[in-house]
């Protein structure tokens, strides 16, 4: 076998090791130029013209392949990560719609009243949920109620004085 043939497997078999089998997008090509480029790096030659090739692009294979695999789990976990955040939001605006709801008929309240919480509401729609197990984490509803009002969906109407007592509108969209 010549050094092309030799070079050409050890690539397909760590292709199929690293991409293949991990479901991963990562084209051949690009995968051999990522390997390419950090051999001549690393050894200051083409594989071709190395004598100890077999070796050494083995070893360089693993790394590119193990680079590649992390960083595939890594964009997977933040997308699912925010693909969770914008659910909570979601379950968030639907359970505080579902309380001013309730609030409203209880104490016969009209608009604006009827559209208005305070954030201590919205910590007792995050203890009740998680009780109930609708949401994973005991504080899940902290940063989406803070990132729901930077997005406008909740306007600050007046500070009480203490956090808790902080009075919010819901804007209607």
């Amino acid at each position: 076998m010549d050094m092309q043939d030799l070079y050409d497997a050890i690539l397909e078999v760590n292709y199929e090791h690293w991409i293949i089998e991990n479901n991963l997008t990562t084209s051949f090509e690009d995968f051999r130029l990522e390997i390419d480029l950090m051999y001549r790096e690393s050894y200051d030659q083409y594989p071709l013209w190395d004598s100890e090739m077999e070796t050494h692009l083995d070893e360089i294979a693993d790394i590119v392949g193990n680079a590649i695999l992390e960083s595939s789990t890594q964009t997977e976990e933040q997308v699912d990560s925010k693909i969770r955040k914008e659910e909570i939001k979601k379950q968030l605006l639907n359970h505080v719609e579902l309380f001013l709801r309730y609030k409203s008929q209880r104490f016969e309240q009209e608009y604006p009243q009827n559209r208005r919480l305070k954030r201590k509401d919205v910590w007792n729609i995050q203890m009740v949920d998680f009780a109930a197990g609708d949401i994973e984490e005991d504080d899940a509803y902290i940063e989406a109620f803070q990132e729901l009002v930077e997005e406008g969906y909740y306007k600050l109407v007046e500070t009480g004085g203490d956090e808790k007592h902080d009075i919010f509108h819901v804007v209607e969209v």
